[in-house]
């Protein structure tokens, strides 16, 4: 089976799936104008997808090992073309709300779905290559709903950025092989294949803390990023631009810690300096006065600060290779956790008391997750009989 596909497949769908909730940031000042909403009301918005995938987080690593990857995937991809179809025609706030809780129903399915096809077909000294090229899906999607603004929202309207966004549903129709394995098999072993029945992940309570603190900003980020650079005075073109540039900088240095530290001893400790470095860039969002000032702060943000996914993905579900999609949905949940505080949070600050006070909270949580990480391995360097 070629690999190519399978990693094909599973970026589209996982890309097509987080566009619901980057496309409501990027569209947020014109679907405001038209629906009639604020800031607050926004993170709400965005909150109540984080919100469905986190409650929908552990049902969908269950539902990838029971079904398999190949229809949980499909079902992901169905789920995301309702989501898109469903903002697309949205006619009230309340409707916004209900197809953004579809978007991240049709997440909590495509992302352990995915990771546990990679993971089946591909082999170890490929996986840090692939898990970083799958994992730039949410700068992907940012990148797109960046692009969007200018090319779209500006020229024909909001709901027809929605609507085009299901054309990325195509290639991972086309690309998706007719069968998917559930585990990996070696082709030099002639042992059974392991049981559909997995073993519950552990020890990942504080990865998921760090994870979800992190995604806190970066949910935040994704969300308001457009909105505020256009409050304080950005034209929306520039900033749709600047977000996209975002998501060109989050794609590649997903790609590169990846690639470069995939095979590092001590993996979490490289996700904490780029934590902390994109904690730094996120902060700077709120100190820049200047486009020049804007795009640096945003290069780091979004390059560090977005750019520890993949590489700690990989990490977490080689640590499991018997319960890969439990063990990635386990992440996921912190992930969508933060996804619902941060966004909520965020809307509230900027309401009560601006967007500079929001971006320094943002960027202390990135900092804040990568002291997490380093607790944790520093813990795991002491033998358990002399820890406290």
């Amino acid at each position: 089976m070629g690999w190519g596909r399978v990693l094909t497949a599973v970026t589209c769908s996982a890309t097509l799936t987080m566009l619901p909730v980057f496309l409501l940031g990027a569209t947020a000042p014109a679907v405001a104008a038209d629906l009639h909403f604020d800031a607050g009301r926004l993170g709400l918005a965005v909150s109540a997808f984080w919100i469905a995938m986190a409650v929908a987080g552990l049902a969908g690593g269950h539902v990838a090992h029971a079904l398999g990857p190949r229809v949980t995937t499909l079902t992901g991809i169905a789920i995301g073309i309702a989501s898109l179809a469903g903002l697309a025609t949205a006619a009230s706030f309340p409707l916004l709300v209900v197809f953004a809780v579809v978007g991240g129903i049709a997440t909590a399915l495509a992302t352990p779905a995915g990771d546990m096809a990679l993971f089946a077909v591909l082999p170890a000294d490929r996986r840090g290559l692939a898990y970083g090229v799958k994992q730039a899906s949410l700068p992907g999607a940012s990148l797109l709903a960046g692009l969007g603004v200018p090319l779209v929202v500006l020229t024909v309207g909001w709901r027809w950025a929605f609507a085009a966004a299901v054309l990325v549903a195509l290639p991972a129709l086309i690309a998706l092989p007719r069968r998917l394995p559930r585990s990996h098999t070696p082709a030099s072993s002639s042992a059974a294949p392991a049981p559909r029945r997995a073993v519950k992940p552990r020890g990942l309570v504080p990865v998921s803390v760090a994870v979800g603190l992190a995604m806190a900003a970066v949910s935040a980020t994704g969300g308001f990023y457009v909105v505020a650079a256009v409050d304080g005075g950005t034209a929306a073109p520039t900033a749709g631009f600047l977000l996209a540039l975002g998501g060109v900088c989050g794609i590649g240095g997903r790609f590169i810690a990846s690639w470069r530290f995939g095979t590092a001893r001590r993996p979490m400790i490289v996700c904490a300096g780029l934590m902390a470095a994109g904690g730094l860039g996120t902060a700077g969002l709120a100190l820049t006065g200047s486009t020049g000032g804007l795009a640096a702060a945003t290069v780091l943000a979004c390059g560090a600060g977005w750019g520890w996914n993949g590489l700690l993905t990989q990490d977490v579900v080689a640590s499991h290779p018997e319960a890969t999609a439990r063990a990635s949905a386990a992440i996921m949940v912190g992930a969508a956790t933060g996804g619902v505080a941060g966004p909520a949070l965020f809307g509230l600050l900027a309401t009560g008391a601006g967007y500079t006070v929001a971006w320094l909270c943002a960027g202390g949580c990135l900092l804040l997750a990568a002291t997490v990480l380093v607790v944790r391995e520093a813990r795991r360097r002491v033998p358990a009989a002399q820890r406290l």
